[in-house]
């Protein structure tokens, strides 16, 4: 489920934007999204999880994660670099070079203007220049209601739940022992996928997804790191705002 919900991101982001170019019409402000320490299991074991419990081990974790930060690349090249937290997201998405920065707080979401944006909508280049650099609300009018279902991209509890969803599933092999980037791991596949547990400790935390029809994420289910609304001066308020 991981898959179609980010392509259906940037989908839906491009036709947002497609749509209010047709009607005429510097820093982010996210928080850092490197180095959040990661979360572990609320019942502490010495042994990884077998195969048969693995699924619902993960699925526990990420039923009491309070925020998740989510790396990585699809098989479609879509780059994804997102935290999202209970209350608030931020973070971006990048295709062929175009990226797509992204900030919500409570109920409010933004889009920045980029000609990174331009290029994913498939509008000629200053087209939407007047925006250029902003930070555009998504319930902007000009956006014609679409900007609406975008919020969802950015809920923490709803990718909780989808990736809880598509990792408790049975037919797990034994976990084997790896490395992953100096962290002791162990994996489990299962048919084409794999999920990798890191060890901390005395504990086993969800740190890596492989699909070969997906791709790969990498997660971090540490505190969290709420973002900002962007300030007043970087949000688009002419025409159609």
């Amino acid at each position: 489920m991981i898959r179609p919900r980010f392509l259906l991101c940037c989908g839906a982001i491009a036709v947002a934007f497609a749509c209010a170019a047709c009607s005429g019409s510097g820093t982010s402000p996210a928080q850092s999204l490197a180095g959040a320490p990661s979360s572990s299991p609320g019942k502490p074991f010495d042994a990884p999880p077998d195969a048969a419990t693995v699924g619902d081990t993960v699925a526990n974790e990420l039923s009491v994660a309070r925020a998740v930060h989510v790396k990585g690349t699809n098989t479609d090249g879509i780059k994804v670099d997102l935290q999202l937290n209970k209350d608030s997201s931020s973070g971006t998405l990048e295709q062929d070079g175009a990226v797509l920065s992204l900030v919500r707080v409570d109920d409010k979401m933004w889009i920045k203007v980029t000609n990174g944006l331009t290029k994913i909508a498939g509008v000629p280049a200053g087209t939407l220049s007047s925006m250029d650099g902003k930070w555009l609300s998504v319930d902007a009018p000009l956006l014609h209601g679409r900007g609406a279902s975008l919020k969802g991209f950015l809920d923490c509890a709803a990718f909780l739940s989808a990736l809880s969803d598509d990792l408790d599933r049975p037919g797990y092999a034994a976990g084997e022992p790896v490395d992953l980037a100096g962290t002791p791991a162990v994996r489990y596949r299962n048919g084409s996928k794999a999920i990798y547990l890191g060890r901390f400790g005395t504990t086993y935390s969800l740190v890596r997804y492989e699909s070969v029809e997906q791709g790969a994420m990498e997660f971090d289910l540490g505190d969290p790191r709420p973002a900002n609304a962007p300030p007043a001066a970087e949000i688009y308020s002419g025409p159609g705002s």
